[in-house]
């Protein structure tokens, strides 16, 4: 039996983003993009695709701050 979760994300936000979703986002080119995500960890593999995480991303941008 499956339960239903009860708790969403909030804004129906994704828990992954493309490099090109943080490039917009934050307005810094793809090779930076892809540069900070080698020197820190929020990069994630999914087969041959490179996704960002969020939340980390998140932290690692108030970190900077």
């Amino acid at each position: 039996m499956l339960r239903k979760n009860t708790q969403s994300a909030p804004n129906n936000e994704k828990i992954l983003i493309s490099v090109k979703e943080a490039c917009e986002l934050t307005g810094l080119s793809e090779k930076t993009m892809r540069t900070l995500m080698n020197e820190n960890n929020f990069m994630v593999r999914i087969g041959r695709r490179t996704l960002i995480d969020r939340k980390k991303f998140q932290k690692w941008i108030d970190r900077q701050s």
